[in-house]
């Protein structure tokens, strides 16, 4: 962070001196609210304290923050003030956020957002190796796809598995491992046998095929039509989407399309349907992310190991327990 103004003299000792959340959540609100008053009603204490809480916090920081005109009761943010808060704003939200959910709950509960096709084929393998050491942690699943990354930016998961990447700072990322996609048609349809050599039909018969896929915004919806656009000259025709590997696989197994979905969820050979591994298209990435500031949390650490050796066999040294 960019330096402003002088510099307070920490404490010997002390090479950063130690801030109280309090002052910090004071600050915020004051700067959010535009007042004193009205950050002290939020806070259910008084004005007083309220202005006390900021005038100690500039003393740590070393600068000015508010500027308070005599006689009235609105204030404004010195250039430093709008600098810390920026710094603050989405970071501290879901601190503050995650902070009142743990000290109104009981019990320990550790959620977590997962793709609904993820959940059901990887995490009965990787609770199970979660329970082994952790057998009275509640986990709440929410199974979510696009809204993951906000969730996490609002304090509502504290850790997630996803083929996404996000970009939010207070969000920590590791890749885990990938997974490949697989075209999946239903077993009756004419499509030309593999030749001699094991290479898949030409994908060109699906050209004009009604295909069935993931609602917008998915990322497997989105790379199987970027592929597929590629491949065949053509977009896709899109006759139906749904949120989940299930819905998509039960409407391809009816008859109603083609689709691609995650090589595991396209059925045991003889079924319904037929599949063709996407080989040359770019595997799925998958993620765990969880919030910054739980980072050395044990059973995020532990979450974290489960996923990783069930996903791929093996633990990342640094990231998988204590």
């Amino acid at each position: 962070m960019a330096e402003h103004g002088n510099k307070a003299t920490p404490r010997s000792g002390d090479k950063h001196p130690k801030v109280d959340i309090s002052l910090l959540q004071t600050f915020h609100l004051v700067a959010r609210t535009g007042s004193f008053s009205a950050a002290a009603r939020e806070l259910a204490i008084s004005y007083q304290s309220a202005a006390n809480h900021v005038r100690r916090l500039e003393q740590i920081y070393g600068a000015r923050l508010i500027e308070a005109e005599k006689g009235s009761r609105r204030i404004t943010l010195t250039p430093q003030g709008k600098a810390l808060h920026a710094s603050l704003g989405d970071e501290l939200e879901t601190i503050l956020s995650r902070l009142t959910v743990l000290l109104h709950d009981v019990r320990s509960v550790l959620r977590v957002g997962v793709p609904q096709a993820l959940f059901h084929h990887f995490f009965p393998a990787i609770l199970r190796a979660f329970r082994l050491e952790a057998p009275d942690i509640e986990l709440a699943f929410f199974e979510r796809d696009t809204t993951l990354e906000k969730m996490m930016m609002a304090g509502a998961l504290d850790a997630a598995v996803s083929e996404r990447s996000f970009s939010h700072p207070g969000i920590t990322q590791h890749l885990l491992g990938s997974y490949r996609l697989a075209l999946v048609y239903p077993q009756d349809w004419p499509v030309s046998a593999f030749a001699a050599d094991h290479s898949p039909p030409e994908l060109g018969f699906f050209r004009d095929r009604p295909f069935v896929t993931y609602e917008a915004g998915q990322m497997v919806r989105t790379s199987a039509l970027d592929y597929l656009t590629r491949v065949n000259g053509a977009a896709p025709r899109v006759s139906t989407s749904a949120s989940g590997s299930t819905s998509v696989t039960r409407l391809i197994e009816a008859g109603l399309g083609y689709g691609v979905v995650p090589e595991w969820c396209a059925g045991p050979a003889g079924g319904r349907t037929a599949k063709i591994v996407l080989d040359e298209m770019e595997p799925m990435k998958l993620w765990f992310a969880h919030s910054a500031f739980l980072g050395t949390n044990r059973f995020i650490r532990l979450l974290h190991r489960s996923c990783q050796t069930t996903i791929t066999g093996e633990a990342q040294p640094g990231h998988g327990g204590d």
